[in-house]
């Protein structure tokens, strides 16, 4: 063979490996990884930094982002699967929100004025009157007056579960507030919250919520703690998979309809993710609460969120028409490492992802 036919084969050959070169690097890019990321308004590249960002922070298991209903990106870290069930902590306390509004619309509550007294009198000792006028709203708006210590790491939480009496213990919880006054976040109030719902319907929190709220969403693989008398933990203890948490936020994010039925009622969906009271910033992008939802701002964009201990995340923004799912690791942590581990996750949802989606 000549030297000149040689030569020219060799540059055939460099051209050919660089266009190969090139297709592979555009085939592994953000537009091929997130292919439906442009279609929906979200810039790829920036999506891409999100991810970067959340396989970087460790603890962190999954991020899905969901927008116009198209599931664009879904990654999971660190040894997580799809199909695992996951403690999403209070991520609960949301799920307690949406079944008392299907309570209340199918009149097991008459009103959210109605006090807790009466359904909590045949299970305690003794039920205080100042105790027992506090009403349904002054739970679900985190205003019921009783002292708790737990997100300033006080250790009332881990007082409150080796108490042998969960339910006993939260009422015997002493007043520092009139009820409805001053926002304070209490895990146990909430506890009492699916007791007053167990009583209320005669079904337990579980089988109330796979009748009215997980089998029409299709969820059919759920875990829920209990207490010691057999009660569902109303303010954590749920464990889900990311996307069915997702379809919970595409639920709220639909107002309550999904697959045409309207399973929620709408005015609860809107009432519940409203401000209701300040939280007087008790955690970043959350300065109000509704009815168990965190209601917040953040990249100047407006959206609620249910929020778990140590970084589990459903957060929806009605404005950009999006849903974001996070969950993390919690185990063997301490309080403070949990705190900052939560700090990084809602860091990467709301500073990375938020920007990448276009108004």
């Amino acid at each position: 063979m000549s030297r000149s036919l040689h030569r020219a084969r060799m540059r055939v050959l460099l051209v050919c490996t660089l266009a190969a070169t090139a297709c592979g690097s555009e085939a592994t890019g953000p537009e091929s990884r997130y292919p439906d990321a442009s279609a929906n308004g979200i810039n790829p590249g920036l999506l891409d930094e999100a991810y970067a960002r959340a396989r970087e922070t460790p603890g962190m298991l999954s991020l899905l982002v969901q927008r116009n209903g198209v599931l664009v990106a879904e990654e999971y870290f660190n040894g997580a699967v799809a199909d695992s069930l996951y403690q999403v902590w209070s991520d609960t306390k949301s799920v307690m929100s949406i079944l008392t509004g299907i309570a209340l619309e199918q009149g097991y509550f008459t009103s959210l004025d109605q006090t807790i007294g009466p359904f909590l009198e045949p299970l305690a000792d003794s039920v205080p009157s100042d105790k027992g006028r506090i009403t349904l709203h002054d739970i679900l708006t985190m205003t019921c007056g009783l002292e708790w210590h737990e997100m300033d790491g006080g250790g009332e939480y881990n007082r409150w579960v080796t108490s042998g009496d969960m339910i006993q213990y939260a009422i015997d919880l002493p007043r520092v507030a009139e009820p409805g006054e001053v926002f304070h976040y209490n895990t146990a109030a909430i506890h009492l919250l699916s007791v007053i719902l167990t009583e209320a319907t005669g079904m337990s929190t579980l089988d109330f919520a796979r009748r009215n709220l997980l089998q029409p969403l299709g969820i059919d693989q759920v875990d829920w703690w209990t207490d010691e008398r057999g009660y569902y933990t109303g303010g954590m203890g749920l464990n889900l998979r990311p996307r069915d948490m997702l379809k919970i936020g595409e639920l709220f994010l639909n107002e309550g309809v999904w697959d045409g039925v309207q399973v929620v009622p709408r005015e609860w969906v809107r009432e519940s993710t409203t401000a209701q009271v300040s939280t007087g910033n008790a955690v970043p992008f959350g300065d109000e609460y509704g009815y168990l939802w965190w209601v917040g701002h953040g990249q100047g964009r407006d959206f609620y969120f249910a929020n778990g201990y140590a970084g589990q995340f459903i957060l929806v923004s009605p404005d950009l028409d999006l849903v974001v799912v996070a969950t993390s690791d919690w185990h063997d942590m301490t309080w403070n490492e949990a705190g900052a581990q939560w700090s990084n996750v809602i860091g990467v949802i709301v500073d990375s992802v938020l920007p990448s989606v276009q108004p």
